[in-house]
């Protein structure tokens, strides 16, 4: 089921599947701002990657000494998620452990995202609530696509993302496999924007541990919009986009990522990985806001 937010200048739209963003629609521009899934180039809008991000080696984690089977960006984005509470401008939804989803992560866990507009800003908020008796650890991230171009005058690469801050950052390499090198491009990201062309994603995704920033703009010149996304408590950015010409980017806010190739370690010990003690709360989120230039 989909579900509505709206106010006068936006109407955002939520699926129950995975809490997922599917529509950020800016009523003054008459603009839709999240890619709409179409499946040539990648089926999805917006999910959230928990309770891992990216691949772990041979899709299985080892977490005192037991193998549990995983797939790539685990298995919340595949969940029906239960309304919390509901408004005009707000909505609230929880998704908990259950035997099956303790059969393949051992934890209990209930994880809610609230989704708030305010004006033309859209929050999304993702919290996760220890529910057992002892630690847990996992990863959060998002996964938003955003339209771009954004009109039928402008091409992919007259845009450029723009950093809040001039950066001196380096870039997380990947293999073809998807698993990170252990290798990293020094000062790959020197300055306070990167170029978007064809050929940026060859490699994969972008992937940055080291941002000042806490937010981005997608703009180009020839466009009067430009869209902001701004991260709280996510050490980690990954900029994706499938690189076959399709008409979108990612920007996706971490808190984790893939398995290095050949380094077996223990969950708890996974790069980027959360603890949370017994009874307590994480939380974070990023925001979206189309701007008139």
């Amino acid at each position: 089921m989909i579900y509505s937010l709206e106010n006068e200048f936006l109407t955002v739209k939520i699926n129950e599947l995975g809490a997922e963003l599917c529509s950020y629609y800016d009523k003054q521009t008459e603009r839709e701002v999240i890619w709409q899934a179409d499946p040539t180039h990648w089926k999805r809008h917006a999910p959230i990657l928990f309770p891992i991000i990216g691949k772990v080696l041979n899709n299985s984690f080892i977490f005192e000494n037991v193998k549990y089977k995983l797939c790539q960006h685990g298995f919340a984005r595949d969940q029906i998620f239960a309304i919390v509470e509901h408004s005009r401008t707000s909505i609230k939804f929880k998704f908990s452990s259950t035997k099956k989803t303790k059969e393949i992560f051992p934890f209990d866990f209930a994880l809610f995202v609230k989704f708030t507009i305010t004006a033309k800003e859209l929050k999304v908020l993702y919290s996760i609530e220890n529910t057992s008796s002892k630690k847990i650890y996992f990863s959060l991230g998002a996964h938003p696509g955003f339209n771009c171009p954004f009109s039928k005058t402008s091409i992919f690469s007259d845009y450029i993302i723009k950093f809040e801050k001039k950066e001196c950052s380096d870039r997380i390499l990947l293999n073809a496999d998807g698993f990170r090198t252990g290798k990293r491009a020094h000062k790959w990201l020197v300055g306070n924007s990167i170029k978007l062309h064809e050929t940026l994603f060859a490699d994969d995704a972008l992937i940055f541990d080291d941002l000042k920033s806490k937010y981005l703009i997608i703009e180009s010149e020839k466009e009067v919009e430009k869209v902001k996304i701004s991260w709280n408590n996510y050490p980690h950015i990954g900029i994706w986009n499938p690189n076959k010409s399709a008409p979108f980017v990612c920007i996706e806010p971490w808190n984790g990522m893939a398995d290095e190739t050949g380094l077996n370690i223990d969950f708890s010990e996974k790069h980027g990985v959360i603890s949370l003690d017994s009874g307590n709360k994480f939380e974070c989120f990023y925001t979206v806001e189309n701007i008139l230039k």
